[in-house]
């Protein structure tokens, strides 16, 4: 088939051989795919530093019939989200967003609300503004794309799985009321709220453990967060 070209959000890049790059991205209109960059290493000219975890690219991509993985073509900058690199706590904080849509988005299973709900997140958290807010309601939003019907009223079970959702129950008031009315503001607003330390470290823990338990596994990247945070994830 013809290149086609889609917006995207790079979620994982590894180097491969000698000149080449292979990237997992989230595509506005394909959803999750894998894809190869040849010569990704070496040309500054197509791949102007776009294929790094968090950079929202436009992608010109190619694949036929028989193909285990795309193509990359080129790939133009939009914006690299530098923001996120600049303090570790922010940084792992959006790791988790990226993993957790890889890990319960299939291959080529377009979700054009995920897309979106990452890219506001992504683009809104920096290290000049209050970004926890943006973070806590971005991975709910995130989440909610996904299929996974997460009520805060209801802190008991979430109706989509099934699982467990009792951190929600142990948060205090005024972690609980930051979530409860978070969802309803934009993400520009949000990122002029104030959080208090003890209030980010529970909604973080909470939010770490509804994400083990969609996944049936613990996060890598939550994992480093609970650690960086020196969070108690048994309880």
């Amino acid at each position: 088939m013809p290149s086609k070209s889609t917006d995207a959000i790079i979620i994982h890049s590894i180097d491969f051989r000698e000149s080449d790059k292979i990237i997992c991205a989230l595509t506005r209109d394909q959803g999750m795919i894998n894809a190869i960059a040849r010569g990704a290493k070496r040309s500054k000219k197509r791949f102007p530093g776009t294929l790094e975890p968090f950079c929202e690219v436009v992608l010109d991509l190619f694949s036929r019939k028989g193909m285990e993985l795309q193509s990359i073509e080129s790939a133009k900058l939009k914006t690299a989200n530098l923001g996120i690199r600049e303090n570790l706590a922010l940084f792992a904080h959006a790791s988790v967003l990226l993993e957790i849509v890889r890990e319960n988005l299939g291959p080529q299973d377009p979700s054009p609300e995920t897309f979106v709900c990452l890219r506001e997140a992504l683009s809104t958290m920096e290290k000049s503004r209050h970004w926890f807010p943006v973070w806590s309601i971005g991975l709910l939003s995130i989440l909610r794309s996904l299929g996974y019907g997460i009520d805060l009223h209801d802190r008991a079970a979430n109706s989509h799985t099934g699982a467990a959702l009792g951190p929600f129950s142990r948060l205090s008031p005024e972690a609980y009321a930051c979530l409860e009315k978070g969802v309803s503001l934009n993400h520009e607003v949000l990122a002029k709220l104030s959080v208090r330390s003890g209030a980010q470290r529970e909604i973080s823990r909470c939010l770490l453990q509804v994400c083990t338990a969609i996944s049936e596994k613990p996060l890598k990247s939550g994992t480093f967060l609970a650690k960086l945070l020196d969070l108690d994830m048994k309880q």
